[in-house]
């Protein structure tokens, strides 16, 4: 990676169709390939329940930790790449079954708000699938967003709603990060 200053990112996977492993695992790669950007942690990937309409497979998520160079709009266009082009991802399907979903959930330490931008992620707080993997990387999240974690946590014990899974050793291995 260039020695430019880097932008601390985390993002949010998931996938419920056409083998959601193997749909995670190519959208590592695609992120990790993307200009002056690199995949610097990952989560466990957990087994959840659909969220919002549950009449459909369930889904398999994790979390990651990046650094890049890329702004955040330039970061949601190339995910939307990723997801429109290579993953053909429905246009307009809030919340159904996907090949692939991808979200910014923090950047840096700062508060982005555009109309089709949020960050922090409006739902971080609603959505264990999204907190779990993202306590993971805990020691690495704004003191803040670690509170807001805790907090849910005690009030709804994620892992009762989630089933952890063995993180496949092909994507260890394809990110070399363990």
């Amino acid at each position: 990676m260039p020695k430019q200053p880097a932008n601390i990112a985390y993002l949010g996977l998931g996938s419920n169709l056409n083998q959601p492993l193997k749909q995670i695992s190519s959208s590592l790669q695609h992120l990790n390939n993307l200009p002056n950007t690199q995949i610097t942690a990952l989560a466990n990937f957990y087994q959840s329940k659909p969220w919002g309409v549950e009449d459909q497979p369930d889904f398999i998520n994790t979390a990651i930790k990046i650094e890049t160079a890329l702004k955040p709009l330039a970061l949601l266009k190339a995910i939307k790449i990723i997801e429109y082009r290579l993953m053909r991802r429905q246009i307009n399907q809030r919340w159904f079954s996907r090949v692939i979903d991808i979200d910014i959930l923090l950047w840096n330490q700062i508060t982005f708000n555009r109309e089709n931008l949020k960050i922090p992620h409006p739902w971080i707080a609603d959505r264990c699938f999204v907190i779990q993997p993202l306590a993971e990387l805990a020691p690495t999240l704004p003191a803040a967003l670690q509170q807001l974690i805790t907090k849910h946590q005690k009030k709804h014990p994620c892992l009762s709603t989630l089933k952890p899974l063995k993180t496949p050793e092909f994507i260890k291995n394809q990110l070399k990060l363990l």
